[in-house]
């Protein structure tokens, strides 16, 4: 651990509104999206059982967090730095545990990349159009980034594009769907007239990809920092909580008494609209496209925002180099952004999607136990909230780490468990590199002479066509992608 940084440009302006906080924190309820589909497929009514503890953890981790970010306002970064906070007496697991976080949002983006691509590649194939693949899978990724060097407003008004309407569509979707499902003469019954048989290790498997979802909807607590009204952006958490169940736990049941024709696989598009035919009917492509869309532009932008601010606190700290510390007047985060970048484009060239999830959900795996096992170690301090429980979920995320780790792969468990510690020996090298992007002081004076009026322009640029790329998916995918067999496919 080195002494923290005493910079006089290493203040992080509070310049987020509450509404902006608001929309960071509702977007991870769209993670779901991700590991929901596939987990039906291979698991069936079995699936239940992963997602309701998972989703009861999620909410205490909410709950928690929200106390933390009580007594820690001026604190960056949300979780994982809480995470430092609690274990500063362990530096080294510390670290560990808020690396192994920062790693699981790092792949994020190029994970969501590699998805709107086949998404667009699938719509435009009937079409006989050519899609040109790399280039929209570096775009994809390397946009967010682009973004996020324009400052945080910037990608506070890209959630506040998207992040109302697709949470509302999804929450709607299962509560509606969940009452036509009760009530409906047409329904298959509200619960499966078979469970199939339950295996632990199997549970275990599949546990280990839902923590990477189910404990994603803490991330207002990144943005607290940036807010001069942390109280009302904190309530968000609680909210987010509230809603936490009715995604995961609702769309999960909808996913396993709607979706169960085998011919639908693990394909997110098929699934969903299985779901959502029987409430909007042949409008249900559009939404879903939209939905699918949404979450992966608004995940992406939030692990942009989360891991940026994660490397700012860690430096000013001193757990890393004084580089990531360094923030513009526009709160732009240039070194831990384009550090974050190059690993991201790292784990799209490696390109096995499951892979890139196995080895960095690793490492976000070991976040979570970081920070249960921290609450429990300082439990009789104030901001620690039900001990007990977070004790629990650490014993129940180790079983998980071990045993669902062998069960997916046990190179690239090891692999996922090395990682952290080859990003940290990557930090020391960076805090010894001689050339002037490593350097402090070139990106003081790099932010000194930037023209803000021409960097205000790019944004808007940048802004328009990723809007435009997504709007121009969303009606494409809905013409053109066929729905569930038997099904029309729009409006007739």
């Amino acid at each position: 651990m080195t002494a923290p940084p005493t910079l006089p440009i290493l203040r992080l302006p509070r310049q987020l509104s509450v509404l902006e906080i608001w929309g960071f924190a509702l977007s991870g309820l769209l993670l779901w999206l991700g590991p929901a589909p596939a987990m039906n497929a291979a698991l069936g009514p079995q699936a239940i059982w992963v997602w309701i503890p998972a989703a009861i953890a999620g909410i205490l981790l909410n709950l928690q967090v929200k106390r933390l970010g009580h007594y820690l306002p001026n604190m960056s970064g949300g979780t994982p730095n809480y995470t430092t906070h609690l274990l500063r007496r362990h530096p080294f697991l510390a670290r560990y545990g808020a690396i192994g976080y920062f790693l699981g949002w790092v792949s994020v983006p190029a994970m969501n990349s590699i998805i709107l691509t086949e998404l667009i590649a699938a719509q435009l194939e009937p079409l006989g159009i050519a899609c040109p693949e790399t280039l929209l899978k570096i775009m994809f990724t390397a946009i967010p980034f682009m973004v996020a060097l324009s400052g945080t407003r910037a990608l506070g008004i890209l959630h506040l594009c998207f992040v109302v309407p697709a949470v509302g569509f999804m929450v709607v979707l299962c509560t509606q769907g969940l009452g036509w499902l009760a009530i409906a003469p047409q329904s298959p019954d509200f619960f499966p007239g078979a469970w199939g048989s339950f295996s632990l290790p199997l549970w275990a498997k599949w546990f280990f990809l839902a923590v990477y979802a189910a404990y994603g909807c803490e991330t207002a607590s990144s943005f607290i920092a940036d807010n001069r009204k942390p109280a009302a952006s904190l309530r968000s958490l609680t909210f987010a909580a509230v809603l936490l169940p009715i995604v995961y736990i609702g769309g999960s049941w909808l996913l396993m008494r709607l979706a169960t024709d085998p011919a639908l696989g693990s394909n997110a598009f098929l699934q969903l609209t299985a779901v959502a035919l029987p409430v909007w009917g042949p409008w249900a492509s559009l939404v879903v496209t939209f939905l699918i869309a949404s979450a992966c532009l608004l995940s992406s932008a939030t692990a942009v925002s989360n891991t940026a601010r994660l490397l700012y606190q860690m430096a000013l700290d001193g757990y890393l180099a004084p580089l990531f510390a360094v923030v513009s007047r526009q709160g732009a985060f240039g070194p831990g952004v384009l550090f974050t970048l190059a690993l991201s484009l790292l784990c799209l060239l490696w390109g096995n999607v499951a892979s890139v999830v196995m080895v960095t959900g690793t490492g976000y795996l070991c976040g979570m136990i970081a920070i249960h096992w921290g609450l429990w170690l300082r439990r009789r301090d104030p901001e620690v909230f039900l001990p007990r429980w977070a004790l629990l979920f650490c014993g129940v995320e180790i079983f998980v780490l071990i045993v669902g780790g062998l069960a997916w792969s046990v190179p690239e468990l090891l692999l996922g468990l090395a990682l952290p510690l080859a990003v940290l020996g990557l930090d020391r090298l960076i805090a010894v590199m001689p050339l002037g992007p490593f350097q402090v002081q070139w990106w003081v004076r790099l932010y000194r002479v930037k023209s803000s009026q021409d960097f205000k322009n790019f944004l808007a640029i940048q802004i328009s066509v990723l809007i435009g790329l997504i709007s121009l998916a969303t009606p494409v995918g809905w013409c053109s992608y066929p729905p569930p067999p038997g099904e029309p496919l729009g409006p007739q």
